[in-house]
């Protein structure tokens, strides 16, 4: 059994997964409001981010733990 998944409207692709399992990979949100405010989210921690490690704060192993927080976030934040 397949699952059309849409793509553009009128474009759809043949997925051999069930529709339930599809959603719960893909988890799509269809508000636009939703996408553009994580969208803003995403860059406003990235510039933090930056405006962080600009200054120093973090040290050694802590620039990358602090780096691997902020992708987790940003992955959070975009799926």
């Amino acid at each position: 059994q397949f699952y059309r998944f849409i793509i553009f409207p009128g474009k759809w692709i043949k997925v051999w997964y069930d529709r339930l399992t599809l959603l719960a990979l893909l988890d799509r949100t269809e508000d636009i409001k939703e996408n553009v405010f994580a969208v803003l989210l995403v860059v406003l921690v990235s510039l933090l981010g930056f405006l962080t490690l600009n200054q120093g704060f973090c040290k050694d192993i802590w620039v990358l733990l602090f780096c691997l927080v902020m992708a987790s976030c940003q992955y959070s934040l975009l799926k």
